[in-house]
């Protein structure tokens, strides 16, 4: 997702819950592509409905361009 300024006052929080074993995965996951779960999350979504940054970009923002 890179560093792009986000309008924070306008952004929206979505309360996600995960069992312990899916986040410890998930964590690894981001770390192993260099971004945060927010950006990863973000990009998935965004990804998934066509619209945002992600969907935009070849490769929809995943940096090792894998889906």
């Amino acid at each position: 997702m890179g560093d792009e300024t986000r309008d924070t006052e306008s952004a929206r929080t979505v309360i996600v819950r995960l069992t312990p074993e899916t986040h410890k995965a998930l964590r690894i996951k981001v770390a192993e592509e260099d971004t945060s779960i927010q950006k990863w999350v973000e990009a998935l979504i965004e990804r998934t409905l066509g619209v945002g940054q992600a969907a935009a970009r070849p490769g929809g923002g995943n940096k090792s361009g894998r889906r």
